[in-house]
């Protein structure tokens, strides 16, 4: 888990000069005004730098960011990029609201296809899937308006152990589950969508730059948008109708989207990254393929085959195919030598030229990933001095430095969010028990 440390912000300081003549009582007593205000406004600021530093350093535990984070960096390495969430939690018990980051796979995000950074882009979206009666009591919607798309395993456990089924699912009421998409925009709530006609271009364009909306397949409107809601006339509704199109916390006042992403290895133009192992996915296809072919060329030439002459008795090849340790094997004369009798056969020999090969594609791999045998404790040759050691050791932490600043750079992001959405959703009497 972090340690966050919040500095409060540095006010320029004011030279008593800028008052003019200090030997007048009346600037001498507006300097001192001005000095018991900025005194003031430093003692405030770092009491709320202090408040937040200490909320900031409980929620990690709480809120078990060591794990998400963690999951969040294995799938930046494998994948490319990982992503932590920053969004309200409600602990069960206590029903104490919370601020946390949490992972989701990066399979579930949708990015502005438009743009060539994170930060053009005008729109992203977030792919969920819960239960139908989760969501529906999440939106306020009435029960069964939801239709799910698939089976969780606890429905299909019970579906399998039923005798009917078979029946149920044939009839398609079976899937309780629910996938829906959470669109964080930029660019307004459709308005600026072209073919889009100028009566409803204009009503839409009412709603400002910065929306939210909750899709699902087959629902002719979103979710967050109920009918009930759309097409009261109370003014009241009409207010709460603006609040479900705001986005959950408003982290476009910082330029920000709700996730922070961690990825290693950017690319100029795009707004997804590169994953670690993509320079390295030719040579790793090629081990994989010729370490299995080395497996099926020992599989067949690991055969034993045992060449009998014809005419030698069955007792012979009995005792060669099934004899017992130190058996005894009368030859008769008439066959002539064991050898004559009897051969083994041997496949050739393996091309060693393989193994050479095998060896500088595993350097070339070695070297594309960083994965060198110095990461692994390992050498073969022994250092021939200290220097030389040191030298070796500060270069091969090049890299691994340079993906701990990036995950620093990403960590320090999240507490950012996590201070902004704590002093936007938290009240004192949420903050009170910590």
């Amino acid at each position: 888990n972090p340690t966050r440390q919040v500095n409060p912000r540095e006010l320029p300081q004011v030279p008593p000069e800028f008052f003019g003549n200090l030997a007048d009582p009346a600037t001498m007593m507006v300097a001192q005004q001005a000095q018991a205000a900025d005194q003031a406004a430093r003692a405030m600021d770092g009491l709320r730098a202090a408040l937040i530093q200490y909320y900031l350093n409980w929620s990690p535990v709480e809120c078990r960011l060591k794990d998400h984070a963690r999951r969040c960096i294995d799938e930046a390495i494998i994948k490319g990029m990982g992503l932590l969430w920053t969004e309200p939690y409600t602990m069960p018990a206590t029903g104490q609201k919370a601020i946390g980051s949490f992972y989701d796979s990066v399979d579930h995000l949708l990015i502005d296809p438009d743009s060539e950074t994170m930060e053009d882009a005008k729109w992203i979206a977030r792919r969920c899937i819960h239960p139908a009666w989760q969501v529906e009591q999440e939106y306020g919607l009435p029960a069964g308006s939801l239709r799910g798309i698939a089976e969780s395993a606890t429905r299909s456990s019970e579906l399998n152990a039923s005798p009917d089924g078979a029946y149920e699912r044939s009839r398609g009421t079976t899937a309780d589950l629910v996938s829906y998409w959470k669109i964080f925009s930029k660019m307004g709530i459709g308005g600026r969508l072209s073919g889009v006609p100028d009566a409803q271009r204009q009503v839409l364009d009412q709603f400002g730059d910065y929306c939210y909306l909750v899709i699902a397949e087959g629902i002719p409107y979103p979710l967050n948008l109920p009918p009930a809601v759309m097409n009261s006339a109370d003014p009241a509704v009409a207010e709460t109708m603006l609040q479900r199109l705001d986005w959950p916390t408003p982290f476009w006042a910082d330029d920000e989207w709700p996730m922070t992403p961690l990825y290693f290895h950017e690319v100029p133009r795009r707004p997804w990254p590169m994953g670690h192992f993509k320079p390295a996915m030719g040579e790793l296809k090629f081990l994989n393929w010729i370490y299995s072919f080395i497996a099926g060329k020992i599989r067949n030439t690991c055969r034993d085959f045992v060449a009998v002459a014809k005419s030698a008795a069955e007792e012979l090849k009995a005792a060669i195919l099934s004899g017992e340790d130190l058996a005894l094997i009368e030859i008769e004369a008439a066959h002539g030598t064991i050898s004559e009798v009897v051969q083994f056969l041997q496949h050739p020999q393996m091309n060693g030229d393989i193994w050479k090969v095998i060896e500088a594609v595993t350097a070339n791999f070695e070297k594309r990933t960083g994965l060198t045998e110095l990461v692994y404790g390992q050498s073969a040759q022994q250092f021939r001095s200290a220097a030389e050691a040191d030298l070796k050791g500060s270069q091969l932490q090049i890299r691994p430095d340079d993906m701990a600043q990036r995950v620093e750079d990403a960590m320090t992001l999240v507490a950012r969010k996590e201070a902004m959405a704590a002093r936007y959703h938290l009240s004192g009497e949420d903050v009170a028990p910590v």
